[in-house]
């Protein structure tokens, strides 16, 4: 991205609709929590059709980004790869769905390449979906600010950092979601574990505030 020279730290979501707008048309819901530290995604993916019978695949999606950085006057993108299963990478379920993502460094609009597995346990694939980045984000992945505090503000272009929240994890644990449970406990703990470093450069932050204001 132009512009961008420091890692920005934090959690936040994504809710793609990737697929046409014909109806009866295939739609994929992918809904995921990017966590940049690590530059890893994990989420869920939905995949349905109003065929007979219906389309109506589901997995627990992991997976990881990277920035696709051109030369000027290129353009730079982002690449995600994911995964998914039902129950996530720890379950011994069979891998049933694959993506490839790209989307610009805005992260709103891309072209996605997925495959999943049919009724018939056959992979059937889809290549350059549109896929489209919408502002309602389902609940399982939380648009609510999430505890325990403010992270290091990321550049304009991004989407809202947010670091995780109990709400999440109390939703996971009522519906008795493992996986969720699992990814959310890892993302809450790599969260706390930042907070010295945040504490830091809030510090660092007021200190310069003063400094500008006294000018």
């Amino acid at each position: 991205m132009s512009g961008f020279t420091q890692q920005s730290v934090g959690l936040f979501p994504l809710a793609y609709r990737i697929g046409t707008s014909a109806a009866g048309a295939q739609s994929l819901a992918l809904n995921l929590l990017v966590f940049t530290p690590d530059e890893t995604v994990n989420g869920t993916a939905a995949i349905t059709q109003a065929t007979n019978p219906p389309l109506d695949v589901h997995a627990d999606v992991w997976g990881e980004y990277t920035y696709l950085t051109v030369m000027s006057p290129g353009v730079s993108k982002i690449l995600i790869t994911a995964q998914g299963n039902h129950g996530g990478p720890g379950s011994n379920s069979i891998v049933n769905f694959k993506l490839q993502l790209v989307v610009g460094t805005d992260w709103k609009e891309g072209v996605a390449n997925y495959s999943y597995l049919n009724g018939q346990q056959q992979w059937v694939e889809v290549n350059n979906a549109p896929a489209h980045l919408i502002e309602a984000v389902p609940s399982r992945v939380s648009p609510l600010p999430l505890e325990p505090g403010p992270v290091i503000p990321p550049e304009s272009s991004y989407p809202p950092i947010m670091p995780l929240y109990a709400a999440p994890i109390q939703s996971a644990m009522a519906s008795g979601d493992l996986a969720q449970m699992k990814n959310l406990s890892r993302l809450a703990q790599q969260q706390l574990d930042q907070q010295p470093q945040l504490q830091s450069a809030l510090e660092t932050a007021k200190d310069e505030i003063s400094r500008q204001e006294r000018r």
